[in-house]
């Protein structure tokens, strides 16, 4: 289980650099998207986070399958509350996520937040890469 949770902290961390790179690709898609006049369709701004959006959702579900993988590898608190936090993270950037369509301002709250996630994420990975060992076993 704890090889499970390894690669797990490796997937999302990777999923969270495609999703800034897709957040990169909307905003591209936008510019491209505008009219000689400077103007930009929403449909065309929506059309160019949709992969951004469908990854951010898929991210918060791996979030949540990291805390349960973590609990029931038995890795300890602090793994556990790592993994909790990262979750947090996870729901307060869908929730900026919304809320910042009606407040534009918030976005730089999302934005903030996706370089927490990304740290935290990352440094997550690097300790379970470098600290998880597999358990000793008894000797014989």
């Amino acid at each position: 289980m704890r090889d499970v949770f390894k690669y797990l902290t490796a997937l999302l961390f990777v999923a969270v650099v495609v999703q800034v790179a897709l957040a990169g690709y909307g905003s591209f898609v936008a510019v491209d998207k505008s009219d000689d006049n400077g103007s930009v369709s929403k449909q065309a701004v929506e059309h160019g986070f949709n992969a951004h959006a469908a990854l951010g959702t898929i991210i918060v579900a791996l979030m949540l399958l990291l805390v349960i993988v973590a609990a029931a590898a038995r890795l300890g608190n602090p793994w556990v509350q790592w993994s909790a936090a990262i979750f947090g993270l996870g729901i307060v950037q869908m929730l900026l996520a919304w809320l910042g369509s009606a407040v534009a301002a918030l976005g730089f709250l999302h934005a903030v937040n996706a370089l927490a996630i990304y740290a935290a994420v990352a440094l997550l990975a690097h300790r379970a890469w470098t600290r998880l060992r597999p358990p000793r076993t008894a000797p014989a």
